[in-house]
């Protein structure tokens, strides 16, 4: 539940972001919405993508934080499962 919730908030903060740097690539907030979700998820499907160097810069470290949000949480619950299956 942190984890999606820590998703969420780094979804909207980025998208709140990228959407203030960049008003002519992202003209609605729902564009920068969608960008920051294909980023977080890093799929990067490259139909929307930032233009300016301080935009490129913030795709780098959202993509990064993405990595971080969903990879880490993933990788300790599958150590818990794998302890819990060993002691089985």
């Amino acid at each position: 539940m942190i984890v999606g919730l820590l998703a969420l908030g780094y979804i909207f903060i980025s998208a709140l972001i990228i959407f203030n740097v960049e008003p002519s690539t992202f003209p609605n907030f729902f564009d920068a919405l969608y960008w920051a979700t294909i980023s977080l998820t890093t799929v990067g499907y490259g139909d929307i993508y930032a233009v300016s160097t301080t935009g490129k810069i913030i795709t780098m470290i959202s993509s990064f934080l993405g990595i971080a949000i969903v990879a880490l949480p993933a990788g300790i619950i599958t150590a818990g499962y794998m302890k819990e299956i060993k002691e089985l």
